[in-house]
């Protein structure tokens, strides 16, 4: 297996190479133009206001209260304000149907 098919592996892989096979690689690439792909950044997280989680979840403010100090739907910090991931929020509102 050669270096470039190593590349194209999305899992940890450790490997040894001289300095001199890095430079035949390294030329082999520019010579043919491709560049590795750059990582993918994360998606963005739908995240919901408080009120926008009451009404999904259909239940009063010290109901979610409680679910946040028992650590059953934990909000996260967003500028300052508290918001609910909308994957969490979704699963809990379809666990209850």
């Amino acid at each position: 297996m050669n270096l470039k098919d190593l590349m194209s592996l999305d899992g940890n892989v450790t490997v040894s190479v001289s300095l001199e096979e890095l430079r035949v690689w390294h030329d082999e690439l520019v010579a043919s133009g491709e560049t590795p792909a750059a990582p993918k950044p994360p998606a963005k997280e739908e995240l919901l206001t408080r009120a926008e989680a009451l009404q999904m979840l259909g239940i009063d403010a010290l109901t979610l209260w409680r679910w946040a100090k028992t650590g059953y739907l934990v909000p996260v910090g967003s500028g300052g304000r508290k918001r609910y991931r909308a994957t969490e929020v979704r699963a809990i509102a379809e666990s209850k149907k």
